[in-house]
């Protein structure tokens, strides 16, 4: 004959695990009382592919700390631990805090985040990126590296461009000062031509 034993669903990747099924009998003649199985669960779910950021990517303000999310996409039975590192792009050391640090996703979790201070300068420039990158060091997922890019969005005012008024004394030559209100990333070219009053 046949028992049934229904097992459960639970959504978290883990190891195949076993019970055991104990049978005493209770009526007839048999030559052993006591018997045992063990049963194996073959787990469904799928293994874990670690990200950082939402797709990758992170914006973050000058000047402020850009918090990084590092997720899994399904829980695990295990910790799953990742070393972080930085490296440069267009954004340079000077612009962000250099960091190495582990980001631990505890066992039935999904996310854990890391924080990365970043730099105010007082310069216009473009928008700026730096690269975290990640290593699994412990814990089973489905990719051993990962990475996201971090955009620093500038918060600095465009420069205005202006030609000071000047004094000149006839006959002698004049110096004209051009200057603009902030300091900018780029050189600041400016065509020069004169009219008459």
């Amino acid at each position: 004959t046949t028992i049934s034993i229904p097992t459960t669903t639970d959504g978290t990747d883990e190891p195949n695990e076993t019970f055991t099924v104990n049978g005493t009998v209770t009526s007839g003649t048999v030559t052993s009382t006591n018997t045992s199985g063990t049963v194996s669960i073959t787990d469904n779910d799928t293994t874990p592919t670690v990200s950082i950021g939402s797709g990758g990517v992170i914006t973050v303000t000058e000047g402020e700390t850009a918090t990084i999310p590092v997720s899994i996409d399904v829980p695990s039975s295990e910790d799953i631990v990742v070393s972080i590192t930085t490296s440069t792009g267009s954004a340079d050391s000077g612009d962000y805090t250099e960091t190495t640090v582990t980001a631990t996703i505890p066992a039935g979790e999904t996310s854990t985040t890391i924080s990365i201070p970043t730099t105010t300068d007082g310069t216009d420039e473009p928008n700026e990126t730096f690269t975290i990158n990640g290593t699994v060091t412990s814990g089973t997922v489905a990719n051993t590296s990962t990475s996201g890019t971090v955009t620093i969005t500038d918060n600095d005012s465009t420069p205005i461009v202006s030609v000071e008024p000047a004094t000149i004394i006839e006959g002698e030559t004049g110096t004209i000062s051009i200057s603009i209100d902030v300091p900018s990333s780029v050189d600041t070219v400016v065509s020069i031509t004169t009219s008459s009053g």
